[in-house]
């Protein structure tokens, strides 16, 4: 049978879902389309994952080699298929029940960073699954750091739709986390991330990182003053407010990407690790809880999970995460918006 039928049909399965008993983790509600900004932060997984069976491995060799005879970041829609499916979680499990995440294996992720550095990657900019999937290539091709740099400082707010009618929001942020996740391999746009960095929204918080992973002079204390002066408008005992807390921990995660450097400036994140934030929890409203997101960010700092889980015991309990973190927009979405 002619290959590209086969991976044709291939695609067509695993954009409806990949087959009977395994879920993604992708909503596919309409919902009220109301703008708004992606935080600056790395879209959580569970870091437990089982290495993939048979089944699973065929959906990821596909995938690859869809991407390998297809190029990729083009209008193909085998092309998009694949990039969507290796972008997203992959879950074992029964109808109804979710299991299991599936580890996508490191020489699937080597394979999709060759098939991009020999793509010209020139048909307009990444959508939020093109990011996602680029956050994964390590190290990231140059092309793919340039593609990513350039919806990140794009000048005016760049609006991700999903296929279900789901807005995302303005990328941009997300855009930012994913570039500082590449260190110091995003260090030649670090000058104009710093010339962004505010803590008003997730775009400055965003630029904060890509500052800080670049090694920009002066990022780090600049950022950690950003983050006392946040902390010093909510007394101690109080929780800290949503809006404040989303910049707390996207500045924390700043501070995360910066190494070794990081533990010169990790007083103001052990100082929130202390404090109790709010959790969005409809319908119920707000309530208070440990800053339970931020213990990711600790391990990255000491580079040591056990050390985190004694020094801040909610680490390690079963109490659920608090509410997802909101991004905020640089200004008003009555600016003109532009989609890919």
């Amino acid at each position: 049978m002619d290959r590209k039928y086969v991976l044709a049909g291939f695609v067509l399965t695993f954009l409806a879902g990949f087959g009977i008993g395994h879920h993604r983790t992708v909503a596919r509600e309409t919902v009220s389309r109301t703008l708004r900004a992606m935080p600056a932060m790395p879209i959580w997984k569970n870091p437990q994952c089982v290495s993939a069976n048979i089944k699973e491995n065929e959906h990821f060799e596909i995938a690859a080699s869809t991407l390998e005879h297809v190029a990729p970041h083009s209008p193909d829609w085998l092309a998009i298929g694949a990039e969507q499916s290796l972008s997203e979680d992959l879950y074992r499990g029964s109808p109804g029940k979710l299991g299991a995440r599936v580890c996508t294996p490191a020489a699937i992720y080597g394979r999709v960073a060759a098939a991009f550095a020999g793509s010209a990657l020139d048909k307009g900019r990444f959508d939020r699954h093109e990011l996602r999937l680029a956050s994964h290539l390590q190290p990231p091709p140059v092309n793919v750091v340039d593609a990513v740099a350039r919806v990140a400082f794009f000048p005016r707010p760049v609006i991700d739709d999903d296929s279900g009618g789901q807005i995302d929001g303005d990328i941009r942020p997300y855009a930012m986390t994913v570039l500082a996740g590449f260190g110091h391999e995003s260090a030649r746009y670090a000058v104009e991330a710093f010339e962004q960095i505010s803590s008003e929204n997730s775009l400055g918080t965003g630029a904060a990182q890509v500052a800080a992973a670049g090694g920009q002079p002066g990022a780090l204390s600049q950022i950690e003053s950003l983050m006392n002066q946040l902390l010093a408008t909510v007394p101690d005992d109080k929780p800290i407010p949503l809006a404040t807390r989303d910049r707390l921990y996207e500045l924390s995660w700043a501070i995360a990407f910066s190494g070794e450097a990081a533990k010169d400036h990790e007083a103001p994140v052990i100082r929130l690790m202390g404090r109790q934030v709010q959790s969005g929890a409809p319908p119920f409203g707000v309530v208070s809880l440990h800053p339970k997101r931020m213990c990711e960010v600790m391990s990255k700092i000491y580079g040591d999970s056990e050390r985190v889980n004694r020094e801040f015991s909610y680490c390690a309990d079963d109490t659920p995460l608090e509410s997802y973190p909101q991004g905020a927009f640089a200004f008003a979405p009555a600016h003109a918006s532009e989609t890919r």
